[in-house]
């Protein structure tokens, strides 16, 4: 086989392989997920090689007790920057205007983090059934906004859905 059709079959394969790889499995993300809310069922789940979304039903409008929850930005940052997870939910307040609040204050790694978690997951929800619901979620006032720093995955727990969308995108 000459060179020129060697190289372009490796092309070809390598890159079948990297396109077919997921970031996350369904399975694994619902354990995982479910250590922290009381998951029932898949709604949407989307994984490629850089991004994943995760739509769930809930059974319960809260975390699970064993799930730090704060109650303003300033001690959910605390929480941030000692443990792996951080969650703030606020009456009246939206995971966007959460969001918002921690990257004025301070220190807003917290809220960065956020944010470029639903930046880089853009490519697994843009134009699909979930965008819209993600979209609703992330304005909803008294959802919580968590995040997970060892998956780097912004979470929504909607009290209204009764779902957790799970948002998590790569960069480099």
């Amino acid at each position: 086989m000459p060179f020129r059709l060697r190289l372009a079959f490796m092309v070809v394969v390598l890159s079948t392989a990297l396109t077919g790889c997921a970031r996350d499995s369904n399975q694994a993300l619902w354990m995982r997920l479910n250590r922290w809310f009381e998951l029932e069922k898949t709604v949407y789940f989307e994984s490629r090689f850089r991004c994943t979304v995760a739509v769930y039903r809930v059974a319960s409008d809260a975390p699970r007790a064993s799930f730090p929850v704060q109650q303003d930005p300033g001690t959910a940052k605390q929480q941030f920057r000692i443990g792996r997870l951080a969650a703030v939910r606020m009456s009246g307040y939206s995971p966007h205007d959460i969001a918002d609040a921690l990257l004025l204050s301070g220190d807003g790694m917290f809220g960065k983090e956020v944010l470029a978690a639903a930046a880089q997951a853009g490519p697994c929800f843009k134009g699909t059934m979930a965008e819209p619901a993600i979209l609703r979620a992330m304005t909803r006032p008294g959802a919580t906004l968590a995040y997970d720093r060892e998956s780097e995955g912004m979470m929504i727990l909607d009290p209204v859905s009764m779902a957790v969308f799970y948002i998590a995108g790569d960069v480099w």
